[in-house]
């Protein structure tokens, strides 16, 4: 798995117990035929029962004036891991609206062509 910087929601973003949002990514709108994986790491970060959901949400332009939702998720805090392929539905722009009860930490997340497949020996 390799990141782009085109394709980079964030890198290293300083979680807080807020609503955050990331970068705005422009695909253009339409789907391809195989479609491009989220890869997301979580990195540190405390709190009690530290929480992080975020929701993948695409609009027709780059301010969200009308964003819709393709799907939600919850980081797991054992390994802090997301690795799915990414939702159908693109209008054009993508970016993640992240809820955080963290204090500290970081999260990269961005678009992959491939994701990370476990080395057998």
């Amino acid at each position: 798995m390799i990141f782009d910087g085109e394709n980079m929601f964030c890198d290293k973003k300083t979680l807080s117990s807020a609503t955050l949002y990331s970068d705005v990514l422009n695909l253009g709108p339409g789907e391809s035929y195989q479609p491009m994986f989220l890869e997301a790491f979580l990195q540190g970060g405390t709190g009690t029962s530290p929480t992080l959901t975020a929701t993948i949400q695409t609009a027709v332009d780059d301010e969200f004036t009308s964003p819709v939702a393709l799907g939600e998720f919850k980081f797991d805090t054992t390994d802090g891991k997301i690795s799915l392929p990414m939702p159908r539905g693109n209008l054009g722009y993508v970016r993640l609206k992240l809820v955080s009860t963290y204090t500290g930490g970081a999260l990269t997340a961005g678009l992959v062509v491939d994701d990370d497949i476990a080395h057998r020996r």
